[in-house]
């Protein structure tokens, strides 16, 4: 499968909407009882419930848009079949490509972060100091 087929594949966006929202619910399961200790995605002060619904969905937006834009961006650079950016220089073009391409994978980075955290320190239990 090419990247151009990925880029253009109809389900792109429900799958990614799809995977985040449930590592953000992953990550709420594992956090909700955990108050005391909760450093926080986004929004730490809104609860942990609100902090994960933004989590999900700044990522959500944030993949899903830089995955549409990349597959313009990628498409007119690298095949010239379609023109999606206008009046744009190609400084501008691979300016955008560099940056959603920074975006989409810190996005995916912070989904599978959130993930892990949530499974690694969902289990954990606090260190209680022992006295003599």
């Amino acid at each position: 499968m090419s990247i151009r087929q990925v880029l253009e594949w109809k389900e792109l966006n429900l799958s990614i909407w799809i995977l985040v929202s449930i590592s953000f619910f992953i990550h709420y399961l594992a956090e909700k009882n955990n108050k005391i200790n909760y450093s926080g995605l986004i929004y730490k002060h809104f609860g942990i419930f609100a902090d994960s619904a933004f989590a999900a969905i700044t990522y959500g937006l944030a993949a899903t848009t830089s995955a549409a834009i990349l597959k313009g961006v990628y498409i007119q650079q690298f095949f010239g079949d379609v023109v999606y950016f206008n009046n744009f220089s190609s400084l501008d073009i691979n300016s955008m490509l560099v940056v959603c391409i920074f975006l989409l994978g810190y996005s995916f980075w912070a989904t599978v972060k959130a993930v892990i955290n949530a499974i690694l320190q969902g289990h954990s239990e606090d260190a209680v100091p022992v006295y003599d």
